[in-house]
């Protein structure tokens, strides 16, 4: 209590008014009161925080609360103003940037708490000013797109675009140390000469500038480039000229390098300081970039989005304290510690480990473990270098994210040398063969391996490109890229003859004659291998043609692009990033064919159109066949996989084949601020068999709570929540029945074109019907929110000839009407799903809600929506009792536990969640139950509900306490 009182003096408790400050513990019953609060302090964890945070927006009130969790040792501070801004720090570090921006803040004046409100939360968005410079970016990248010729192909445009301007804002940061001739105003005075002289700026400073001094050793540059100054000789690839600038002659206008060195120059500051906070902008925040570049519709096609740097850290400290927790004798606990002041057994042992980013967007995972292999305190110039050229490796297939990741970990390598003279900086590091573009995916091998000698080969061609320029640079690229090229080919020849081998010996053994002389049976699953063999077969052949079509082309092939890491380790000891979330309906038919047949997991996720996965799982999947034997896999994948059909595979595989240290649910982290419309579930995993004590974390802190992984093994969905709900839902399980044995559950109607059905006009109603939409649903009531227009009788049965107003409504719609998915014979106006949805006794929910939400329908006429699942039952006393049922406090629990989790603290509450929830037999009409349905119009019945709820399940108190707790969290 005293660290805190000490928090808020340090914040100006004076200007706060003590008074309004609220020490200690919040529990729920203490919401009201500080409702009445402007400002409020609690101690507590993350989660509560946050949690605190929301309820108090819901009264009204708005504010900061500030919490401190002991156990995690960390500060969480939340502004309850939309969006909310959860930072987390170091307990007890009231210097951290997010305080000593809160501090001014508090400070200043500010007339009202919405004012003071805001003001807080422009403290804590600590990168606003990175956000407003890549603003600035995009739009100049889509101006610079529009003014190129419209000859040129848009992504060659974009392309060409960004690497003019990535290298001027690279140059900005070298331009900060004082590494330009020393001059803190080098571009904008190139920039001026050109300008005072009327000169094209391209031609005469930036081609100059870019290739002919930056990419040049001094000895090596023309007049023009040595009357620049002191300049040092970067290289590094970003001063090559691009493939598409060796390809295409392409200017701008200087108007658009007016606007250009006005916006990035002259308006924006940057520095290499990791510890500023005077409104800069650093290269942490650099990972804004591949957000900011692209558009929303091509965000959406890659499944990108930037990945908080708090979070990064997070699952790559745990990821690496439990994968050298397996290599040294040494606990978990010990090495999370020690991880902040290595001792030099452990410092050579973190100079060892290799690690892969199989998506690696804008390099932040790279970063992140480059910043923990490195080790706390100043940047070791020598040390950053060997790890980014030695040890950190990164595949994209997005050609600008590959650019964007050499540009961060150039800058790492520049950091490290902050302080020497320019006649002191080395020339950057090409990163030609550590950062690859290309498909993890899809690639022509896929568990084939390289030969020794081929990897040694490959080895030492790659290795001549780290210091090489120019033209002998392009030579050993194009040498290194023959060598791998010459590997794919070996490595497909001999998949080609073991193919013939294994097709031959099973057609030999399918001709063979029995004992008795007859011919061999061949069932199902042997003619299936067969052809299994000979599509695999087909594969290789066209792979090797189309490859002997092309004899110059490259292919990338993650196994032979980093041969020499799988030669020596077999694979990568750490495999971590946030891959693409894509569900595989934007997937292109053959991608989703390719992957069908590359990927166990993704096979084995159901079929349907309805459970087509998100192609996560193929990432997992190809991560852990990445990993070393005993390298560990660390990501951050949607999560709905702990529980949706289609991650059925993936986490058998997972809990059976590997260890599972952690799988957290984080939709309530503050570190998990994601721009996206789902919530990130953090998996860490070792390629091991697991061991029959091994327990899995549910979250990211070293005194989460576990679970015993050998529950998981046989376990229909992985269970996020507690321990003690999960072993009390176990027993419930063992001793009750499931809902779906007594109760069959469909989605309500569906027309297949909601345009021509819902809400149709005035004058057709006399052929409509009341329609309730899942959101009209609140429990135990379902007004009808809106008409649908119903042509078929009461039973949905439709009529065959219209009536001539909807004949002539519905015509306009005629073609859309034909062509709905579900749509095969019968009128082309017919309705789908109608059955359920007019049965006589029917109980509904929301599929999309926060919890749980049933109610009867109890007029004939209404018709719920496909928003709505509907269980048709046989009388209205089941129905009553079952609604009751469904609304009590500890199966909403229960629901949620196994519903798949969705945007804004919603889940979808499907069939099978709500099949799975037990219900003992004399519940379903039970008169008692059925009572609170009746009664709950105007009356307060939840507590009474719950009690006799409890007692059929014969939950204990304590019992009862710990579900209404978890209820009160989800509020």
């Amino acid at each position: 209590m005293a660290e805190f009182a000490a928090l808020v003096r340090h914040l100006g408790g004076e200007a706060l008014a003590l008074p309004r400050v609220f020490l200690g513990p919040i529990p729920i019953a203490a919401i009201g009161t500080l409702a009445a609060l402007d400002v409020w302090g609690v101690i507590g964890s993350s989660h509560e925080t946050v949690h605190t945070a929301r309820r108090l927006a819901r009264c009204g009130r708005l504010g900061l609360v500030v919490g401190s969790d002991p156990a995690t040792d960390r500060w969480s501070a939340v502004i309850n103003v939309h969006p909310m801004r959860p930072v987390a720090m170091l307990r007890g570090d009231v210097m951290a940037l997010p305080f000593r921006r809160l501090a001014r803040a508090v400070r200043a004046a500010s007339v009202t708490s919405l004012e003071q409100a805001v003001a807080f939360a422009e403290a804590l968005d600590v990168d606003a000013e990175g956000r407003r410079t890549f603003r600035l970016l995009h739009g100049l990248i889509r101006a610079g797109v529009e003014m190129l010729p419209r000859s040129v192909r848009l992504e060659d445009r974009h392309a060409w675009t960004l690497a003019q301007l990535t290298r001027l804002l690279f140059l900005r940061f070298v331009e900060s140390e004082g590494w330009l001739d020393g001059n803190p105003r080098f571009l904008l005075d190139g920039f001026d000469r050109c300008a005072a002289a009327r000169r094209d700026p391209t031609r005469y400073f930036l081609d100059p500038l870019f290739f002919g001094t930056l990419n040049r050793p001094a000895h090596e540059r023309s007049a023009l480039a040595r009357s620049f100054g002191a300049v040092p000789f970067l290289n590094g690839g970003l001063f090559e000229p691009h493939v598409i600038e060796r390809r295409i002659k392409m200017r701008l206008p200087v108007s658009y390098w007016q606007h250009a060195f006005e916006a990035l120059v002259e308006r924006v500051d940057v520095t290499l300081d990791a510890d500023a906070d005077d409104g800069r902008v650093a290269p942490e925040l650099l990972g804004r970039v591949f957000e900011g570049v692209m558009q929303p519709a091509e965000r959406k096609e890659h499944g990108t989005f930037f990945t908080p740097p708090a979070l990064v850290e997070a699952l790559v400290r745990d990821a690496l304290t439990c994968h050298l927790a397996w290599r040294m004798p040494r606990g978990e606990s010990e090495l999370a510690r020690s991880l902040d002041d290595p001792d030099p057994v452990l410092r050579r042992t973190l100079l060892d480990v290799a690690v892969l980013d199989p998506a690696v967007g804008s390099g932040a995972f790279l970063v992140g473990a480059l910043a923990i292999l490195h080790g706390p305190g100043p940047r070791h110039a020598g040390r950053t270098r060997f790890l980014v050229t030695r040890r950190l490796y990164g595949v994209d297939r997005h050609p600008d994210a590959v650019r964007l990741c050499e540009l961060r970990l150039w800058l790492e390598v520049l950091r490290a040398m902050r302080g020497r003279s320019i006649a002191e900086i080395p020339p950057l590091p090409n990163l030609d063969a550590r950062v690859r573009a290309g498909d993890t995916l899809i690639d022509p091998l896929h568990h084939e391996t390289v030969g020794r000698r081929a990897a040694q080969l490959i080895a030492a061609r790659q290795r001549s490109i780290d210091g090489m320029h120019g033209q002998p640079k392009r030579a050993a690229i194009t040498s290194a890229r023959a060598s791998e090229r010459r590997a794919v080919l070996e490595a497909l020849e001999q998949r080609r003859d073991q193919l013939q081998q294994d097709i031959a010996q099973w057609l030999a053994a399918a001709r063979a004659p029995t004992l008795f002389g007859g011919r061999h049976r061949v069932g199902t699953a042997g003619r299936r291998e067969l052809v299994t063999l000979r599509a695999a077969m087909w594969r290789c052949r066209a792979e090797l043609r189309r490859l002997a079509r092309d004899a110059s082309s490259a292919p990338f092939a993650i196994r032979t692009a980093f041969a020499p890491v799988f030669a020596r380790r077999g694979g990568f000891d750490l495999v971590l990033g946030n891959p693409p979330w894509i569900r595989a309906e934007r997937l292109a038919p053959s991608t989703r064919d390719t992957l069908m047949q590359r990927y166990r997991w993704w096979r084995g996720s159901g079929t349907g159109w309805q459970h087509l996965p998100d192609i996560a799982i193929a990432f997992m999947e190809r991560s852990v066949e990445l990993a070393a034997p005993d390298g560990t896999v660390a990501l951050l994948v949607p999560a709905k996989i702990a529980t949706a059909n289609y991650g059925a595979a993936a986490r058998a595989s997972l809990a059976t084949k590997t260890s599972l240290h952690c799988v957290a649910d984080l939709a309530d982290d503050p570190r998990a601020g994601f721009d996206a419309t789902t919530y990130p579930l953090a998996l860490i995993a070792s390629r091991r068999p697991p061991s029959a004590t091994d327990r899995v974390r549910l979250g990211l802190t070293r005194d989460a709570p576990t679970a015993p992984q050998q529950q998981w093994g046989s376990a229909a969905t992985w269970s996020l929540g507690s321990p003690e709900i999960h072993r009390i839902a176990a027993r419930l399980s063992r001793e009750h029945p499931p809902l779906s044995e007594h109760v069959a559950a469909q989605l309500g109607l569906k027309t297949g074109a909601n345009a021509a059905f819902i809400d149709p006009p005035a004058a057709l109603h006399a052929w409509g019907r009341p329609a309730i939409r899942g959101r009209d649903i609140r429990p135990f009531s379902a007004p009808a929110g809106t008409m649908v227009l119903w042509p078929a009788d009461d039973r949905g049965v439709p009529w065959e000839t219209l009536p001539t107003p909807v004949a002539e409504y519905l015509e306009t719609h005629a073609l859309r009407l034909k062509r709905r998915a579900d749509h095969h014979n019968g009128p082309w106006w017919q309705l789908f799903r109608t059955r359920a949805a007019t049965a006589p006794h029917r109980v509904i929910w929301r599929d999309l809600a926060p919890t749980l939400q049933a109610a009867v329908v109890w007029r004939s006429s209404d018709v719920p929506l496909n928003s709505c699942y509907v269980a048709a039952v046989r009388s209205e006393l089941i129905a009553a009792s079952l609604a009751a049922w469904l609304n009590a406090t500890p199966i909403r629990v229960l629901a949620r536990l196994v519903a798949e989790p969705a945007a804004g603290g919603c889940a979808r509450y499907a069939a099978r969640a709500v099949g799975a929830i037990p219900l003992p037999a004399v519940a379903l009409g039970d008169p008692v139950l059925a009572a609170f349905c009746h009664t709950a119009a105007g009356h307060d019945v939840q507590d009474a509900l719950d009690s006799h709820v409890a007692q059929l399940l014969d939950l204990s108190t304590s019992e009862r306490q710990l579900f209404d707790a978890v209820a009160a969290r989800r509020r």
